[in-house]
């Protein structure tokens, strides 16, 4: 026995100390749903007897708003969040305040100031005091961006100001948000782009296509897709069988089944050699192969090697994996073991807590 006990102490002062045993649960497993966290506050669910109750929590584990059933909330954007309370929608702030009465009956996210909001089946859009700044007149609106909005009049499309006046006169079939200057336009001929004037730049023409991304956009005549940049021209001889909107100047395409990148001049980075690929997040890709996952660098290069059975993109410089399908740990951008395996399912990282599951509830872990 002492032979023993000496054996232990010994192993146990030789084990190097590892940074997977630095982390710790800052809030305890004590929900059914949990979103990551944004600024200060995040949403959590608790079902008692079958009924969701909704309620916000801080970093701390405190509720600032507590649960309450017969309640929605979506994700926060500038500050504020929609919520549903017996069927109809407001907005509450990271403190857990209702800023705006919950008396619509259907709300957008906030973006640019405004929100577009629904009452007596036409749409308006409303500052963050609640006051009508567009009265509601559209059978549909979209949120605003690039200081445009596309909203549906009469049975077509068009753009408005932040005051409510016709940019560019209903008269599509379909509209995309502005992204770089341009938005994606629908006639009968298909799709196409104009400027925040409303001057057609590129003739409608396509199939199916993305909004502009990084001066480039991605377009399809239903067979291949491939890029375009602003002035309509294509970006190399490539028509792909799949892809994706750039993303850190690197786009994800398919051709023979397979995945690789190309960057922002159309030239292949990364050889179709993938079974999956997802765009670039904080400076790594995250690729498939054979069944297992790993990650790419900048330049292409394999910085970890293939070899979870699943694995998330980065994002604050740690991604969750897992080798097994049961245990789920994380990484750092070295591939390092910094969190050890050990949760049931686990989110990504966001101002420094991350959302993990034990035993079908959830709580938060941070790393120090």
């Amino acid at each position: 026995m002492k032979r023993f006990m000496i054996k232990t102490i010994l192993l146990v002062s030789l084990t190097p100390f590892s940074v997977a045993d630095a982390n710790k649960v800052i809030i305890d497993y004590d929900f059914d749903a949990a979103s990551p966290f944004y600024q200060d506050t995040a949403i959590v669910v608790q079902n008692k007897q079958g009924i969701p109750y909704v309620g916000l929590i801080n970093t701390l584990g405190k509720f600032v708003l507590p649960l309450q059933k017969h309640t929605e909330i979506k994700a926060f954007n500038e500050g504020l969040a929609p919520i549903r309370i017996n069927q109809r929608w407001g907005f509450i702030d990271t403190k857990g305040q209702i800023v705006i009465p919950a008396t619509y009956k259907k709300l957008t996210p906030f973006n640019e100031g405004l929100a577009a909001a629904l009452e007596d089946d036409k749409w308006g859009f409303i500052n963050t005091d609640g006051d009508w700044v567009i009265s509601p007149r559209f059978d549909k609106a979209d949120i605003f961006q690039e200081d445009r909005a596309a909203v549906k009049q009469y049975g077509s499309w068009g753009f408005i100001d932040k005051q409510g006046r016709w940019i560019i006169q209903a008269q599509f079939r379909d509209t995309k948000r502005f992204s770089d200057g341009l938005a994606a336009i629908k006639t009968n001929d298909g799709w196409g782009y104009i400027d925040t004037a409303g001057h057609t730049i590129i003739q409608p023409q396509y199939e199916a296509v993305h909004s502009f991304s990084q001066q480039i956009a991605l377009v399809s005549d239903n067979q291949s897709w491939w890029f375009i940049s602003e002035n309509g021209e294509v970006l190399n001889d490539k028509k792909y069988e799949h892809a994706q909107p750039f993303s850190e100047g690197k786009a994800v395409v398919m051709l023979n089944s397979k995945y690789g990148y190309i960057d922002i001049q159309g030239k292949e980075l990364i050889s179709p050699v993938y079974d999956d690929a997802w765009s670039y997040k904080d400076g790594l890709a995250r690729v498939e192969k054979a069944g297992k996952v790993g990650y790419l660098d900048e330049t292409g290069k394999v910085i970890i090697k293939p070899q979870y059975k699943w694995g998330q993109s980065f994002h604050e410089g740690m991604a969750a994996v897992t080798l097994d399908y049961w245990d789920y740990g994380y990484i750092n951008q070295y591939g390092e073991l910094v969190i050890q395996p050990q949760y049931d399912d686990a989110k990504p990282f966001n101002n420094g807590l991350a959302p993990v599951k034990r035993e079908g509830k959830w709580g938060y872990v941070s790393f120090d």
